[in-house]
């Protein structure tokens, strides 16, 4: 592995490193993002935070939100499934957003430096077809979440994404995601399931006001502009019914 770019600001050590065709961003040792543009769909956990957009018709998403960007491999993998949708990554750190602009490709017009959470909380525009909660600090070496699935937080997710939206967020482990279940049912999302990959302890919760359907989502990834390789490691993610809805 080649460190291509390091920097130190406050307690935070950013590093920029390179594996074969891949770059990866560090943060005080811990692993955030990686991109490979041969292989958008890599096998790595940030394919269960894009792929779930599949459950509704890409010619039907119009906006999307991504809150919490890293190093940007989330974002660069929506607008390569939803290439006509208006996407925006919210990420709370400069130093994040001059990695993703610089060492992985992402469109300055695509990033806004922000506090997510605000940003959120006073929005009036109009609702999200998609919002991916990517919302990630780190103590000790360990990434926490920077906002718990607690009432007050889902339910400003739910209120600003559409009737038919799709919410997607990231939680450490699937215990924190189970014991969050409850709260999105009383928010109104009543279809869910759990996005898993062998390797990472982190569980995607894909959820919904209307049915998930399968079928629906495996038809559009064949349709999707991927390569047979990317279509295979879609497929490697782990999807099974969130209980508690």
């Amino acid at each position: 592995m080649t460190v291509l770019w390091e920097h130190v600001e406050g307690t935070t050590r950013y590093s920029v490193r390179s594996h074969g065709a891949s770059v990866r961003l560090y943060s005080n040792g811990v692993f955030h993002s990686q991109w490979n543009p041969d292989r958008p769909f890599a096998g790595g956990v940030w394919d269960c935070l894009s792929l779930p957009v599949l459950y509704r018709d890409p010619a039907q998403v119009a906006r999307v939100a991504l809150l919490g960007v890293g190093g940007g491999a989330v974002l660069r993998q929506l607008s390569h499934l939803l290439p006509e949708a208006g996407c925006l990554g919210v990420e709370i750190d400069p130093v994040h957003v001059r990695i993703a602009t610089r060492w992985f490709g992402v469109d300055a017009l695509q990033v806004r430096q922000d506090d997510a959470i605000g940003w959120l909380e006073t929005r009036e525009d109009a609702a999200f077809d998609v919002i991916v909660d990517d919302l990630f600090g780190h103590e000790h070496g360990e990434p926490v979440r920077a906002a718990a699935l607690e009432f007050g937080w889902v339910d400003t997710l739910v209120r600003t994404l559409d009737r038919q939206g799709v919410l997607i967020v990231n939680a450490v482990t699937s215990r924190e995601l189970k014991r969050a279940a409850p709260v999105f049912a009383d928010a109104g999302l009543r279809h869910g399931s759990r996005w898993t990959l062998p390797g990472y302890e982190n569980a995607i919760g894909v959820l919904s006001r209307e049915p998930l359907h399968s079928r629906d989502w495996s038809r559009r990834l064949e349709s999707a502009a991927l390569s047979a390789a990317d279509r295979r490691q879609a497929r490697c993610c782990r999807v099974q019914p969130l209980r508690g809805l």
